[in-house]
This record gives structure tokens, sequence and C-alpha cells, in this order.
């Protein structure tokens, strides 16, 4: 096993990354719809980055975005290579409006 596929996320990246799943879960639901994603960017490509999200991350293509898959996305960017303080920085972004970046070679990138 190479150094980064068992890696976790730190208590503190896990909760960072659930305070953000929890913006988009404006229901409270424990998943997020498409209709979250949409109104949580308005327009700024809205549509756009609501696919690239989903395509990322709802792994069992439900239409809806368990916490699971979204803790499971994170862990596996971190594992791909980058950093906590990368994947912070991604968050921030996200957070202030940013949009969806793809990350590349998820599956096929190993540590």
């Amino acid at each position: 096993m190479g150094p980064t596929q068992g890696k976790e996320l730190s208590p503190q990246m896990r909760e960072r990354v659930l305070k953000l799943f929890a913006r988009f879960d404006v229901d409270g639901s424990k998943s997020i719809e498409k209709s979250e994603t949409i109104k949580y960017w308005k327009s700024n490509f809205a549509k756009l980055n609501t696919e690239e999200l989903f395509k990322s991350v709802d792994t069992d293509n439900s239409g809806t975005i368990s916490e699971e898959e979204w803790l499971n996305f994170w862990t596996q960017v971190l594992r791909s290579g980058h950093t906590e303080e990368e994947i912070a920085d991604e968050l921030e972004s996200i957070e202030s409006g940013s949009s969806w970046v793809k990350f590349e070679n998820l599956e096929n990138k190993k540590g």
C-alpha cells in the first residue's frame, strides 16, 4: 500500500467537509439534491456546477449525494495526493460561491 492510499481525513477536515455539506443540504435531509446545489450557486453556472458535482460525487447515480458519498469523495481527493491544505482552499473557494473544480484522475491516481 502506498503512503497516501490508506489516508483518512483528519477530524478537523472531516468537520470542515461536513460543514460545507450542510450548507448545500438546506432542508437538513442528510442528502444533497440537485435543486439545492442549483439554488446554492444561483446563476453562477449553477446547472453546469451541479452536473460536474454530481458526476464526481454521486457514485451510486441516485440523483442525491449522501453524507457518506461526500466524505468518500474528499477522502479520495486526499488519497490521490492532494493535501488537506489544498482541500481547505477548495472548500473555502466553494463556500465563497466559486465553481466546482473537477479533480482529475481520482480513480486512476494511486499513492
